[in-house]
């Protein structure tokens, strides 16, 4: 309620529950406001009385134990939301991109209260990602601010999730390569299986933008083959792994040889590799980084897995003899060390995989994670379930197996013999 004291001086009052449940009548005064020869400015409308009396209020509601409010704005949601996140064990590369995404956000209405927020304005935020970044960053952007938005809810900071019903654009061009990882055939899962150890393509080094635009041509070479750069780069052995095991290329590379059990054929993924800024490499253990992307099942290896894993342990162990690492570093016991080691950047198998790929003519779909792919399609073609598919993969949602993972579109011949024996009645 706003009554007038006097001209350019307002009163306000408001009630409001205090921690105890017991309704408070708080009232302000216009607070005084002088311009710059320092003369006092009236309050022609009351708003300076209002506002202070809100903000009053505000500071009650802080009270009751809640660490959000109506007037809390997006940027400090995302700073209370981020440490959330990090109590949940949710780090890496997962953070540096909702971390990406926030920087947009914030800009765009970071300073605006939540109630402020409206589904338009989140609609609108989000045409403008997807036409700058593609709709791959579009579709992060939303999960963000939806995941935010319904923790200010739970904590009683607003009435309603604003995310929840809108919608993104449809049609947004896409930047660069997205869509996911692509599907691989069978056939062309054993043609790079074979080809990592004995194709004799040449497999040239990736020029950087520099080096393509350098007017001085790059000194001539004599590339590797696929075979040898694999070799080299310990790209081989991995890449069996990927297709034997359905594993992600980070969970891979923090395999410990205690979590294979060769006699059983099976292997547990006890910890993943992850950049973390301001440590650099780490391996985080499952226990420590929780998600459903990190789950500890046990998977069965198929032989000729195993017999990889036999022969690198071989090799490993003559190599540790020749080669051993620093007694004074705390080295682990990877499954697939650098060579000299250290725990291996999944950044740079990334690169080693590009130019492999490039060398063998293979798209630019096909990245590491088609072979989780692979995996799930040929188990669905097997006439395995989904719910046995999502375990392989480590899914919690078999749907998710589904809709994401067992490649669609193809043509099934055993449809169609289904058909004709259906209705021509021969079971020949």
């Amino acid at each position: 309620m706003l009554t007038e004291l006097s001209p350019g001086r307002w009163s306000a009052r408001v009630l409001v529950r205090d921690a105890s449940g017991k309704r408070r009548d708080l009232a302000r005064v216009s607070p005084l406001k002088v311009d710059r020869r320092g003369r006092e400015v009236p309050d022609r409308t009351g708003q300076r009385a209002l506002d202070a009396v809100l903000a009053a209020a505000s500071a009650i509601r802080i009270d009751l134990g809640g660490e959000l409010s109506s007037s809390t704005s997006v940027r400090q949601l995302w700073d209370i939301y981020r440490n959330h996140l990090v109590e949940q064990g949710r780090v890496g590369r997962t953070l540096e991109r909702y971390d990406d995404v926030a920087k947009m956000f914030n800009t765009s209405f970071g300073g605006r209260g939540l109630l402020e927020v409206r589904t338009s304005a989140v609609e609108a935020f989000l045409a403008e990602v997807g036409h700058a970044r593609g709709p791959g960053t579009m579709k992060i952007a939303r999960n963000v601010l939806s995941g935010m938005f319904r923790y200010a809810v739970r904590k009683d900071a607003m009435p309603i999730n604003p995310v929840r019903e809108s919608q993104m654009p449809k049609n947004i061009e896409a930047k660069g390569r997205t869509g996911g990882a692509g599907d691989l055939s069978v056939e062309e899962l054993r043609f790079i299986l074979a080809a990592v150890r004995t194709s004799v393509l040449p497999c040239p080094r990736k020029l950087s933008k520099a080096e393509r635009n350098r007017a001085v041509p790059v000194k001539a070479y004599t590339p590797p083959t696929v075979a040898e750069y694999c070799e080299s780069a310990d790209l081989a052995d991995l890449v069996t792994l990927l297709a034997g095991s359905a594993l992600r290329r980070s969970q891979a590379l923090g395999l410990l040889w205690s979590d294979i059990d060769i006699d059983g054929r099976t292997l547990r993924t006890t910890g993943k590799i992850a950049r973390v800024p301001g440590q650099g490499l780490v391996r985080e253990e499952n226990a420590a980084a929780a998600s459903s992307k990190n789950r500890g099942g046990k998977i069965a290896l198929p032989p000729f897995a195993v017999e990889m894993l036999k022969r690198r342990k071989a090799v490993l162990a003559a190599r540790r003899l020749a080669s051993p690492p620093d007694p004074d570093a705390d080295a682990l016991d990877l499954v697939f060390p650098s060579a000299v080691w250290t725990m291996r950047d999944p950044q740079n198998v990334g690169a080693e995989w590009r130019r492999v790929r490039e060398a063998l003519g293979i798209p630019d779909d096909i990245v590491p994670h088609s072979f989780r792919h692979a995996v799930a399609t040929i188990l669905d073609d097997a006439g395995l379930s989904a719910r046995v598919t999502a375990d392989v993969l480590g899914h919690v949602d078999p749907a998710m197996t589904q809709r994401h993972y067992m490649a669609r579109g193809r043509t099934h011949e055993a449809a169609a013999d289904v058909l004709h024996r259906a209705v021509s009645g021969d079971d020949n």
